[in-house]
């Protein structure tokens, strides 16, 4: 949202574009003294507060406007077809001044991050670590990983709380180079105030599970702050590891850093062209008419993009690292959490290509206890045979959504990942969220939320969005990790309008959502 003395501003800054296209032998002055009043108020803004590139066009306008109704009052022009000119070419540039100057703080608002609802404060903790045993594909040096955790924690009364993005300038980079817009139009990310705190001591209480985080390609490990600090104050140790080169943009040691270079995945730019035959080859394994024509979509799909099957050994390598360091507990930024957590309780989860490195980890090694893969295509050297055996849940997002409107209807004959649902020996979940596209399982739909009339979002409230993955992920990890009650994990999903479909397999608990049973040999 934006602050009242910026929509003040904004109200006077209309008023006085409106009183400039009144006849000016009524309104001329009272124009002219809205305009002042206007760019006074941008000015104080941006002397008082932090300069915000959003509110570029708005102080753009009230500067003409105040030139343009001083030079009427000043300087009468007389009433011939030049003046009629020069008066409908103002009324066009104002008003599209004025439609950016609203559009723009609405899009890249200030807004207040929804609060975590756990009984815990929510502490902060960043490190990087170097793998000696490993190259960099791109550096040629040792392998470097920023770390990001958030833990419980009891925080000072008189503590600061960081950023919402803690490191404002990655999220300016990630942000920034996706909408070809200057780093220094996101400098108002520093104004919104998260709920971490940098350092806060850890909770008294102990045996905390642990919890490993993977973003998606090419964005950042803090896309999901609302998921990380509402899990932490319900008592979970998270850590978000950085895939330096795969990611956005992020700090290295020494003060280099590392932006978006995707070498030894086959990355292809996604041109519309391209963007649209993927979008048809999703359309038609969601609606195959038998389980091996999806299997054989969902192949050709992966094989596509063959380069995230064998890259994404890099991602778990890194994982497997981080892991490591914590069972030996050698890391200095993280000896206050040792006493306190519990690393043979550990959950790993990612969204979207990090959802993928979650599913194989936990495939794969049996230190993963339970996993979660937010919308991520399973890519992964398995060649489409995926029998995890342990608690696993997909998320995703609503399919109906690739399709023409005259052909949405309820879920999909298909999921995705419908090999990983049906082959799996241990207990298994599949959620898909309305109206949700990919991009909806992140935190930028609060921050750009002009990007949904770019197609990027889904149509589902970021609330909505935000409220299905904090219960959900947090009612998954509560049940295999903690052994508690999870009354949402027994849900079939229908009382919440903003799930398409919940079903499960393989749990005690619950039932099959209806017609959602597996076929003998299926």
């Amino acid at each position: 949202m934006t602050g009242p003395f910026e929509i003040i501003t904004f109200g006077i800054l209309v008023i006085a574009l409106l009183l400039s296209f009144l006849p000016k032998a009524r309104f001329a002055r009272a124009a002219f003294y809205a305009s002042g009043l206007a760019f006074a108020g941008f000015v104080a803004v941006s002397t008082f507060g932090t300069p915000r590139g959003p509110l570029l066009p708005g102080a753009l306008l009230a500067l003409i406007l105040l030139a343009v109704t001083f030079f009427r009052l000043e300087y009468p022009m007389p009433n011939n077809w030049r003046r009629k000119t020069v008066f409908g070419a103002y009324m066009v540039l104002g008003s599209l001044l004025a439609a950016l100057a609203v559009i723009l703080p609405l899009g890249f608002p200030v807004f207040d991050p929804p609060a975590p609802s756990g009984p815990h404060g929510v502490g902060y903790a960043h490190t990087i670590l170097t793998d000696d045993s490993r190259t960099d594909i791109v550096t040629h040096s040792a392998r470097e990983l920023p770390v990001q955790v958030w833990y419980p924690a009891s925080v000072p009364a008189d503590a600061e709380p960081l950023p919402f993005i803690p490191d404002v300038e990655q999220a300016g980079h990630l942000m920034g180079d996706n909408l070809g817009l200057p780093l220094e139009f996101f400098d108002y990310l520093g104004d919104i105030k998260g709920h971490s705190y940098d350092g806060a001591p850890v909770a008294r209480a102990g045996g905390f599970p642990v919890l490993v985080f993977s973003h998606g390609f090419g964005s950042i490990g803090a896309q999901n702050v609302l998921l990380m600090e509402h899990l932490a104050s319900h008592g979970y140790v998270v850590f978000s590891l950085e895939h330096p080169h795969q990611n956005a943009w992020v700090r290295l040691k020494g003060g280099k850093t590392a932006s978006f270079k995707p070498e030894g995945f086959g990355f292809q730019e996604l041109t519309p062209e391209k963007t649209a035959e993927l979008e048809a080859m999703i359309v038609r394994l969601v609606n195959a008419p038998d389980y091996e024509s999806y299997a054989n979509e969902v192949s050709a799909f992966m094989n596509e993009q063959s380069g995230f099957i064998s890259g994404l050994k890099l991602w778990l390598d890194d994982t497997d690292y981080l892991l490591d360091e914590l069972q030996a507990e050698t890391v200095g930024a993280f000896g206050p959490l040792y006493n306190h957590m519990d690393i043979t309780r550990l959950g790993v989860f990612g969204m979207s290509y990090g959802g993928a490195a979650a599913g194989m980890l936990c495939l794969e090694d049996a230190r993963c206890k339970a996993g979660i893969n937010m919308d991520g295509l399973q890519f992964g050297e398995h060649n489409m045979r995926f029998a995890i055996n342990r608690p696993f849940m997909l998320m995703n997002s609503d399919g109906n959504l690739f399709m023409e409107p005259a052909n949405r209807k309820g879920p999909t004959r298909f999921k995705v990942n419908e090999f990983v649902y049906r082959q799996a020996t241990g207990p298994m979940y599949s959620l898909t969220v309305a109206n949700a596209k990919h991009m909806n399982y992140s935190d930028f739909a609060f921050l750009m939320p002009v990007a949904e009339k770019l197609g990027l979002f889904g149509p589902v409230s970021a609330d909505a969005m935000n409220r299905i993955m904090n219960d959900y992920v947090q009612g998954f990890f509560d049940r295999y990790l903690k052994g508690v009650g999870t009354p949402v994990l027994d849900r079939t999903g229908k009382e919440d309008p903003a799930i398409l479909e919940f079903i499960h397999r393989n749990v005690d608990e619950g039932t099959f959502a209806a017609g959602q049973q597996l076929k003998e040999g299926e």
